[in-house]
């Protein structure tokens, strides 16, 4: 134990060693410096005082002072660090970087080139380590925030990221509705009270969409879906909105049951094999099947069993979704070999989809063709026909993907659920109860596909609620599984899977959907002018495909599957395992 505190004060030391050269140039040069406001009484006296110890340990030549009783009394490597931290803030606050490095250079002329750029390295990786640890000054002092490692923690041991939120962020949103969050290279606001959606999802032009490529171009995931529907904004938006909209709200339903039949067929011939199935595959060729044929017009013929499309995008997704690059996207910037390898794919198979979607022989007026259309008129550019081809491919078939995993695992889970269910198909009433609804909406509330998303960006300096001033740049996001499982919008039972809570009849259902989605209490959909597109389509495939698996099986969480969820990100079950028993129903 001692020799790691003797690591630690040399670490101190060395860090103290260059505060001193730059503190004293600054207390001369900056006369003021420390009474300004901009300082809290806490970091003015931990910046004090160590610029004091540093000051001695400088005129000293380090070594011929005792200064162990100073690092105890200032707690050690800890209060170095946070004032290391500080005094970068105050030197880019101030925009003193240049004055004092030239000042450096001349006061300092006899500094060796060796320490001179030891000091730059030192002060760069200072302000880098304060851009990660600590939020921007300007950010608003009335919400928590949430520590830098929390964002990492999925990452870094797996855990399930309903659990980090119950652990590091429940609490706080539950009572701030806000808090600044570190997530994809940058310092964030998150949200989570209903009233701070509504008002984010009503003011477009101040909380403008602002998608990965612009936020990470660099990026390998901004490569892959690009500028589109999607994350555009202004008239991009609209002129994306006005070729594909159409196809993505009045998709062509008629291929969705023909493709649920051949799914059943892969389903029933993996169950011969072992009525344990790790759904995830089937249920993705499904999917993309359908956001092919119903949304582009174009068949992608997943769900044949050697399939190139579907394994050709279940490789690519290997490829850019590495966990430390979604955290640290900086990292795309350098060239690492592995990312590199996946830029190429990304390039490469952009190409190819985007080649067929081109050449396919339309006869439909669905999306692939007016994309085509669009392009040819010179509407749109090469890398806009690719990237609006690209994201109804990922976006039309990976949400819907993930609610449908979601709503197996919830109906498995929960037995008297699934029989209640079963009873109302074995009735083969013409009435509708709205309970299957009421499954799906609970299912949503819970589990939404996209747990956290943070994709706008503030055009001025605004002010959230009646206090919350966030100045212009910021990027702002929020938290479905927050909002949906917060138990002062949904009560004491919001982590209870109740589906009763929405009604008993279709009538009370809809009318408590259509609510709480106008309310910003359950944003799975988002809302506003750029609430999701293919709501109807995905809540229409998802009915289809489940009903049809119920009405022919029972279905039960397998007991070897460890039940956990993903750890960042989408949030749904990992590598669902279910057991199939066959009912025999008639059809």
């Amino acid at each position: 134990m001692n020799e790691v505190h003797h690591f630690l004060g040399k670490i101190a030391l060395c860090w103290l060693r260059i505060l001193a050269k730059i503190s004293l140039l600054t207390y001369y040069h900056v006369p003021g410096i420390w009474n300004t406001r901009f300082w809290t009484q806490n970091r003015y006296k931990t910046i004090k005082a160590t610029t004091k110890l540093g000051s001695l340990i400088f005129a000293t030549k380090l070594g011929s002072y005792n200064h162990t009783r100073y690092l105890q009394k200032l707690e050690g490597s800890r209060v170095v660090y946070s004032a290391c931290i500080y005094f970068a803030d105050i030197m880019v606050h101030y925009n003193l970087m240049e004055d004092v490095f030239s000042n450096l250079f001349r006061e300092y002329h006899h500094m060796s080139t060796l320490n001179l750029i030891l000091v730059l390295i030192l002060v760069y990786v200072t302000r880098v380590i304060r851009s990660i640890v600590l939020p921007p000054a300007n950010f608003p002092r009335n919400i928590p925030t949430i520590p830098f490692y929390v964002s990492f923690l999925g990452y870094l041991n797996k855990s399930d990221q309903r659990t980090i939120y119950d652990l590091h962020l429940r609490q706080k949103l539950e009572k701030y509705g806000a808090v600044k969050i570190y997530f994809a290279s940058r310092w964030n606001i998150m949200i989570t009270r209903p009233s701070f959606l509504k008002e984010l999802f009503s003011k477009e032009s101040i909380y403008a969409k602002s998608g990965n490529h612009i936020k990470i171009p660099y990026a390998v995931l901004s490569a892959y879906t690009g500028d589109n529907i999607i994350s555009s904004h202004g008239e991009n938006w609209k002129l994306y909105r006005s070729i594909v909209a159409s196809s993505i709200q009045f998709p062509d339903t008629n291929p969705v049951v023909a493709n649920a039949e051949r799914f059943m067929f892969l389903l029933d011939e993996k169950i011969k094999c072992s009525k344990s199935v790790m759904v995830g595959d089937v249920l993705q060729r499904f999917s993309l099947q359908n956001a092919g044929q119903s949304i582009l017009g174009l068949d992608l013929d997943a769900l044949s069993p050697n399939s190139e499309v579907h394994q050709k995008v279940v490789y690519i997704k290997k490829q850019i979704f590495e966990p430390l690059f979604l955290n640290f996207p900086y990292l795309d910037k350098f060239p690492i070999p592995s990312r590199m390898k996946a830029k190429y794919e990304v390039e490469k198979f952009r190409d190819y989809f985007s080649s067929k979607v081109y050449s396919e022989e339309y006869f439909n007026n669905l999306a692939g063709k007016r994309l085509v259309g669009a392009y040819q008129k010179e509407r749109l550019s090469r890398k806009q026909f690719q990237d609006n081809s690209i994201i109804l491919m990922v976006a039309g078939h990976e949400n819907p993907l993930l609610l449908m995993t979601s709503l197996l695992y919830c109906i498995a889970k929960h037995s008297h659920v699934q029989t209640k269910l079963r009873k109302e198909l074995e009735a083969e009433s013409n009435e509708d109860s709205g309970y299957f609804d009421s499954v799906v909406y609970e299912t949503l509330r819970m589990f939404p596909p996209l747990g956290q998303i943070i994709n706008r960006i503030t055009t001025r300096t605004t002010v959230l609620g009646n206090d919350i001033i966030i100045p212009e740049g910021t990027y702002v996001g929020y938290n479905n599984f927050g909002t949906g499982t917060d138990a002062t919008v949904w009560g004491s039972n919001a982590n209870e899977f109740k589906p009763e809570r929405w009604g008993t009849t279709s009538e009370e259902v809809s009318k408590c959907y259509k609510t709480a989605k106008r309310t910003g209490q359950l944003p799975a959909f988002h809302g506003g002018k750029r609430a999701c597109l293919g709501e109807k389509f995905a809540l229409f495939e998802t009915r289809v495909i489940v009903l049809k698996i119920l009405k022919k099986y029972k279905i039960a969480l397998d007991p070897n599957w460890k039940e956990l969820c993903t750890p960042a990100g989408p949030i749904c079950p990992v590598n669902l395992q279910l057991v199939f028993d066959n009912l025999e129903l008639p059809k």
